[in-house]
């Protein structure tokens, strides 16, 4: 095999143990990617967990105080006539069997504050119209439309301080007559939110709709520019928008990640350099089934399968095959006198002057010692046969030289063809074989070989 058959082995065989490796990095980056997603959603999917087990803790606390606001409302329905010394005592008593956080109960004909309780701290805002109050004119006009309960807040209050702000539509005979509202101390509330955040271990920014992603009135913004999961809340027929995250932040394994994927290239690497072994292997192995490992010719093993191939051709075309025994002349002499390694650089020329011979579809075989052989084919003359024998003596006949010898190359030559010798490659390379031993025989007899 020649040099650039065996580099074109060498490229093809790297080539094939590259693309392996790629595929395999590739399905081990794809399998590390799958693995980080799953545990990014799996801590995603706790996150939510822990936040819904948040929102509905903050929706205790707000339905506890609606539920007390639906309680009082029932009252006065049942005792319309109540004095307002009986209103506070009732109330005193129902506020104070509850760990509430409750600042103030109102009462508000149409829009208009009429009644608070308690009433110590909380003057200022009776006979206040609170849709005149730029806070709280939305929130209270929502709740006049739409005859629905509204939570909202954190608000500024008219009589100072703030506060969330929980307000239920007073319906009599169908027709809305005013609101009752619940008013919790904005401190303890977002403190009582921190305390369950803490309990549950989870971080979250919490937003009115209309001030996502500006003002967060809960917690630190920047939890958005750290990945933080984006939830859409109701509370109470109003939008929240709540971005939350682990109380420590994602746990993104970048360390773990990165080992992964540097023993993933180097799995990637070492399987490609297996892969490219086993074909550069195979090809070596190849080769020196099929080839002569000295001079590069193909062996009496290639030679079998060659011959059948043109000899179907030959058998197609009514064509000739001619097969050209050749063997150097007292070869052994060269050895003896100069050295094995002497007469392997002495082979191996020759080899390069027979492949070298122009012939058109010729192959050039090496099987054995210093005996060779060229099959010829795509012939239709013996002539042309004839011819080429006569080239063959001209080229193959040269002088060796190296360092200071100069050593004669002669060889004897035999030709036989198929089909007029035979019809088989065994039986042609006999006759092939004779006529060249009888071409040796003479040469010696006449002397031409100088010992």
């Amino acid at each position: 095999m020649n040099l650039k058959t065996k580099k074109q082995q060498i490229i093809y065989a790297t080539g094939i143990g590259i693309t392996v490796s790629v595929m395999i990095m590739i399905l081990l980056f794809l399998a590390i990617d799958v693995v980080k997603n799953r545990d990014d959603q799996r801590q995603r999917l706790e996150v939510l967990e822990k936040f819904l087990s948040f929102q509905s803790r903050v929706e205790a606390t707000i339905n506890e105080s609606t539920n007390l606001l639906e309680g009082y409302l029932a009252y006065i329905k049942t005792n319309p006539d109540i004095s307002e010394d009986e209103t506070n005592r009732y109330l005193e008593q129902l506020l104070s069997k509850k760990t509430t956080l409750i600042r103030n109960i109102g009462m508000l004909e149409n829009t208009t504050v009429i009644w608070n309780y308690p009433r110590e701290g909380n003057e200022k805002v009776i006979g206040v119209d609170l849709a005149k109050i730029p806070d709280q004119r939305e929130g209270v006009l929502k709740v006049k439309e739409t005859l629905k309960r509204l939570f909202v807040g954190p608000i500024n209050l008219v009589q100072g301080d703030v506060g969330f702000i929980a307000r239920i539509p007073v319906i009599i005979e169908d027709e809305y007559c005013g609101q009752i509202s619940i008013v919790l101390d904005a401190d303890r509330y977002l403190e009582n939110m921190d305390t369950i955040m803490k309990e549950l271990h989870i971080h979250a920014a919490i937003y009115n709709q209309r001030d996502f992603p500006q003002k967060p009135f809960y917690g630190d913004s920047s939890i958005i520019d750290r990945e933080g999961l984006t939830l859409d809340v109701e509370i109470l027929n109003n939008q929240w928008k709540v971005v939350v995250e682990p109380l420590h932040g994602w746990q993104k394994g970048d360390n773990k990640i990165i080992t992964f994927r540097v023993v993933a290239i180097l799995v990637s690497l070492i399987i490609g350099f297996f892969i490219y072994m086993i074909f550069h292997t195979r090809y070596q192995l190849h080769d020196q089934a099929m080839n002569d490992q000295l001079t590069g010719l193909n062996n009496r093993y290639v030679l079998e399968y060659y011959y059948q191939m043109v000899l179907k051709k030959a058998e197609a075309n009514n064509g000739l095959i001619g097969i050209f025994l050749i063997d150097i002349n007292r070869f052994k002499a060269i050895n003896d006198n100069y050295g094995h390694k002497v007469g392997d650089l002495v082979l191996i020329a020759f080899a390069k002057r027979l492949n070298a011979i122009a012939i058109q579809e010729k192959r050039v075989f090496r099987l054995g010692g210093d005996e060779f052989l060229i099959l010829v084919s795509d012939i239709h003359h013996m002539k042309d046969l004839e011819d080429i024998e006569e080239r063959l003596r001209a080229k193959a006949v040269f002088n060796f030289k190296h360092e200071d010898m100069d050593i004669p190359v002669i060889p004897s030559i035999g030709l036989a063809t198929y089909p007029i010798d035979g019809d088989t490659l065994e039986k042609v390379m006999n006759i092939a074989d004779t006529r060249m031993y009888e071409e040796k025989r003479m040469t010696k007899e006449n002397g031409s070989i100088n010992s």
